[in-house]
């Protein structure tokens, strides 16, 4: 057997890991085992406590000047990342003619794709626990990027300022706080480190099921019916990666950075795309719409991903 066949094995039995949680939580929902209106508590308290707990626990470890020069080389691929899938996104919307009331959601959900919540897991599938140091520091810029331009996308200028208190956030925070605490090789004490660690540990099992209990609650057939969610989600899923492997992963040649940053750059359609839709006044239906394509199609396009580039 080849070893690109090995491979695709490899990554597809890891994959398919968590495409099962996925299907616990689909389950769990249908068969009314699961409270639908639970998904937004238990989003609450992935985003509030597990993630932030993973982020800190992931950058507890030794200082060293590869770890350091490894960051600063992911933030400069980040930003290169973004200012690329920016540009894509207003060129796709553009030249599939999208209204200017669906406009923002399509650009949104083409630039932001779901590092939170699949992110970390998936990282952590393929990588190991070094990469989640480097996740973290790609969630922050993330997070900085969603809370301020995110939002004046799906606004487009309609009166609707940045707050800058939306900064203030627990996955901010946790990275500003574990990056500091790397960076003065402080080590947190065994007790606390050890509840920490097992609220980290707590994420890719929650975070897969609801995935899988969001997918739920979408009705399938009214999910399917716009040609311009295809387009984007293809986008989405294998052209921006395909790009970053093309383009800038030779500039970085960090094989491990590289790695991680295309893993994120195949994420699908960010989960909470549809809550700051309907948050901010934007077509909540078409970001349910993209999410629900993106989602179910990485389930095959990131093993396909994880095999050819990485």
């Amino acid at each position: 057997m080849s070893g690109t066949v090995m491979d695709l094995l490899v990554v597809a039995d890891q994959i398919l890991i968590l495409v099962l949680l996925i299907a616990v939580g689909y389950a769990a929902v249908s068969t009314k085992i699961m409270d639908p209106r639970a998904t937004r508590g238990l989003s609450a308290l992935l985003v509030n406590i597990t993630i932030p707990a993973l982020i800190v626990a992931s950058m507890q470890v030794p200082f060293t000047p590869e770890r350091l020069a490894g960051a600063e080389i992911l933030l400069l691929a980040t930003g290169v990342l973004f200012a690329f899938s920016f540009a894509l996104a207003w060129a796709v919307s553009k030249a599939m003619q999208v209204p200017p009331a669906e406009e923002g959601v399509l650009q949104f959900a083409i630039v932001f794709g779901n590092v939170g919540f699949m992110g970390f897991p998936v990282a952590l599938t393929l990588f190991g626990e070094e990469s989640l140091f480097y996740v973290a520091i790609f969630n922050l810029v993330f997070n900085i990027l969603v809370f301020s331009v995110g939002i004046a996308m799906l606004t487009g200028g309609r009166g609707k300022e940045f707050d800058p208190k939306l900064l203030a956030n627990p996955g901010i925070a946790a990275a500003i706080v574990g990056f500091a605490l790397f960076l003065g090789s402080i080590e947190i004490p065994g007790p606390f480190i050890d509840s920490i660690d097992l609220l980290g540990g707590v994420t890719t099992p929650l975070a897969m099921i609801i995935v899988g209990a969001m997918l739920a609650t979408f009705p399938a057939r009214e999910m399917v019916g716009n040609w311009r969610i295809w387009v984007a989600s293809a986008i989405l899923l294998l052209a921006v990666p395909a790009a970053y492997c093309c383009l800038f992963a030779p500039v970085f040649a960090d094989p491990f950075i590289n790695g991680v940053m295309i893993t994120m750059a195949a994420m699908p359609a960010a989960a909470n795309t549809v809550i700051f839709a309907e948050q901010y006044g934007a077509n909540s239906r078409l970001a349910s719409q993209i999410v629900f394509v993106s989602t179910i199609g990485s389930l095959v396009t990131i093993p396909l991903v994880a095999t050819v580039l990485l």
